[in-house]
């Protein structure tokens, strides 16, 4: 099948946060659709519970985004890091990949790509949804295993129809001239008497985009995507709804690898109950299901003249099904949630080489051995009413992992070695079946100062198993090997965070400061004959070490004169390896944003200044560390415009341009290349202008 702006504050604090919110921010999280909502005016996220931000994807001050991830670096408190023009992949308080907890709808969907040129954000087309939820840290236990840096859902609601009227819509599209960038999108939903159903479309084709310098940048990609629901609501919340997907992206170029990627193709199926009820104590039932797969393919040689001494192709699938069933309860004054929820990932990636282009057919390593991973959790949460103005959250969660490598015993031929060879070689184990018993928890104190200031305060536990890659890699490629420990630990995040919220007629203030102490942190390393690594040779391997990671994130705005906003953020955040008194690598340096805008009757004109400054706390040696920095980064500051005019109704268009004096730039933040070791890092685009215009109906 082939298928956002704010003051940087120099904070000598060593802790992150959450967003504050927009006076005049109109949002809702139980109801209603992008289509048919009135328009969402958001300066700054919508906050709804601490560290938990809710987004609208169609804010006038976000630049065009490439994807889900692409889009998540404009919110506070988040990076990302780029390969090439598609597959952003967040990162949240230092940590990503399966760190974060990234859902479509509530599905899980893990790339097919072992070096992430698809993370889950980069499967969800942001202008084809009605909100984003970002839960920034551990900051609940039902919201599935591990996740210590936080929970990103990517939401469609039920529509919510006028009276009289049973459809609804918008399509729109737009241009960047950066890259020829062109995009449509369609969202269509007819219903009546609770019933309905929605149909969900996207396209988009991209070029090579050009740096700041000039320099064409490998990018280019085509995708497309198809989502259909059909769901029925009554008035007293039940609700039930079943939901099928497909998503394709084609032709993927990518800058910092060594391949490119001609399918990585995806489906969705996913289905939701909602039943109020009034049995004993429970209030509310839910049940939600999914399955999802996904199959990827990159080689060296079909999308660029190849340069390499061989012709290699890696032919890889993900597919993972779960789901969660859970119970609302009232015990007293206390509301309680109980539930379980089970996942389960199976991955495979065969790489093939070849002395030609045309004769790529011999197996060259096995790097993901039949994968699999299933985690069974149980989870309870309370929100305790302590005293009038006080709230007490408790919550536990109990997890059962267990993982097995089908492939493990395999012999490559072509190497002499299975899998397992390569495992007692580095660390002197094999892949047997192995299960894990993970404990966590948390306890948060929110208190109501007054009625418009929120202070919290909590402490959390979470834990997060090795994934895929961490756990069973097993790219044989001699020095450049990169191979996966089967006997490692899972990490455990121990969390202590503090913040306020503040807001009053014109104003808002929030920042939040955490410290994380973790234990057995799963280092990406470099193969120099150090602890729990038998061999020295620089290969890709993985160990556990204990870690400290803090930081903290502000941000706020302020209306004056008027029609006047600005707005601003700064996020913080350290990485430290306690084991060797040496940084982590791939910590972002102090990022922020500020911005001014003027807001009309209908329209709105405005600029936005994003920066960094230079991160020197790096791990860029890999005869001595990870090597995983590519080097030190320098500062970096961009100004973008843009304007927005809705009130030729039911049409908007924005325009605008990104990166107006046209810097050259990078994030600190980088991949490695899929064939060695070599840390790559990628400018981002020069300037571009675009163009974008919504109907809706």
């Amino acid at each position: 099948m082939s298928i956002r702006n704010k003051i940087p504050l120099g904070l000598a604090v060593a802790a992150m946060a959450f967003p504050a919110v927009d006076a005049r921010a109109q949002s809702s999280t139980d109801g209603g659709s992008a289509a048919s909502l009135p328009k969402l005016v958001v300066e700054a996220p919508w906050l709804s519970k601490p560290s938990q931000s809710v987004l609208p994807p169609h804010s006038p001050a976000s630049p065009p985004a490439a994807d889900g991830g692409d889009f998540l670096r404009s919110v506070p408190g988040i990076s990302g890091v780029r390969m090439g023009g598609h597959g952003i992949d967040p990162v949240i308080r230092g940590m990503q990949g399966n760190q974060l907890n990234i859902t479509t709808d509530g599905a899980y969907i893990y790339g097919g790509c072992p070096n992430r040129m698809d993370p889950p954000a980069s499967f969800a087309p942001v202008e084809t949804y009605d909100q984003v939820i970002v839960s920034q840290g551990y900051q609940s236990v039902t919201r599935g295993a591990g996740g210590p840096g936080g929970h990103i859902d990517f939401q469609r609601l039920a529509p919510v129809f006028e009276t009289g009227k049973s459809y609804l819509g918008q399509v729109g599209g737009g241009w960047e001239s950066n890259g020829n960038i062109r995009d449509a999108f369609g969202d269509v939903a007819a219903g009546r008497d609770g019933a309905y159903a929605r149909v969900v479309g996207a396209a988009k084709e991209a070029d090579n985009y050009d740096d700041g310098d000039g320099n064409e940048v490998r990018s280019s990609f085509s995708q497309r995507s198809i989502d259909t629901v059909a769901g029925y609501e009554k008035e007293d919340g039940a609700a039930l709804s079943l939901g099928l997907g497909f998503a394709s992206t084609e032709d993927a170029l990518f800058e910092g690898a060594a391949m490119d990627a001609p399918v990585d193709d995806s489906r969705t199926l996913r289905g939701k109950v909602r039943l109020p009820v009034a049995f004993g104590a429970f209030t509310e039932v839910r049940a939600e299901g999914f399955a999802t797969g996904v199959e990827h393919v990159m080689d060296n040689y079909s999308l660029r003249t190849r340069t390499a001494p061989m012709a290699m192709r890696v032919d890889s699938t993900s597919d993972t099904f779960g789901g969660s069933l859970a119970g609302d309860l009232a015990v007293g004054s206390a509301a309680l949630t109980v539930g379980l929820d089970y996942q389960h990932n199976s991955r495979e990636a065969e790489r093939y080489s070849g002395m030609s282009d045309s004769n790529v057919n011999t197996l060259n390593s096995l790097m993901w051995p039949d994968t699999e991973i299933g985690q069974l959790g149980l989870f309870v949460e309370s929100t305790l009413d302590v005293a009038q103005q006080t709230r007490l959250v408790l919550g536990g969660r109990y997890d059962r992992v267990e993982a097995s490598l089908g492939r493990a015993d395999e012999v490559v031929t072509s190497k002499g070695r299975s899998p397992n060879d390569l495992y007692r070689m580095y660390y002197g184990e094999t892949g047997e079946d192995r299960s894990e018993n993970n404990f966590g928890g948390l306890a948060r104190l929110e208190y109501d100062l007054t009625s418009r200031t929120v202070l919290h305060a909590g402490l959390s536990r979470s834990v997060r198993t090795a994934d895929a890659t961490e756990r069973s890699m097993a790219s044989d490629m001699m020095a450049s090997s990169w191979v996966g420990n089967p006997d490692i630990k899972p990490e455990a995040h121990h969390q202590l965070e503090a913040g306020l919220s503040t807001r009053d007629e014109g104003w808002s203030f929030g920042a939040t400061a955490y410290v994380d102490r973790v234990s057995d942190f799963i280092l990406r390393d470099s193969a120099r004959g150090q602890s729990g690594v038998l061999l020295s040779n620089g290969a890709t391997v993985y160990r556990n070490v204990d870690a400290l990671l803090s930081g903290f994130t502000v941000s706020g705005d302020y209306r004056f004169a008027g029609n006047w906003v600005l707005a601003g953020d700064a996020t913080y955040t350290y990485g430290e390896n306690l084991d060797e008194d040496r940084p982590l690598a791939q910590i972002p340096p102090l990022e922020g944003s500020l911005s001014l805008a003027y807001q009309g009757d209908g329209w709105e004109v405005g600029t936005v200044f994003r920066g960094a400054l230079k991160q020197t706390r790096v791990d860029d040696d890999s005869s001595t560390g990870s090597g995983r920095d590519a080097d030190k980064t320098p500062a970096w500051f961009t100004q973008d415009l843009y304007a927005s005019v809705e009130t030729f109704t039911p049409f908007e268009v924005r325009v605008g341009v990104t990166n107006l004096f046209d810097r050259d730039y990078a994030y600190h933040l980088n991949r490695a290349n899929s064939f060695d070791v070599t840390e790559v890092q990628v400018d981002e685009p020069g300037r571009s202008f675009y163009l974008r215009a919504i109907a809706r109906f």
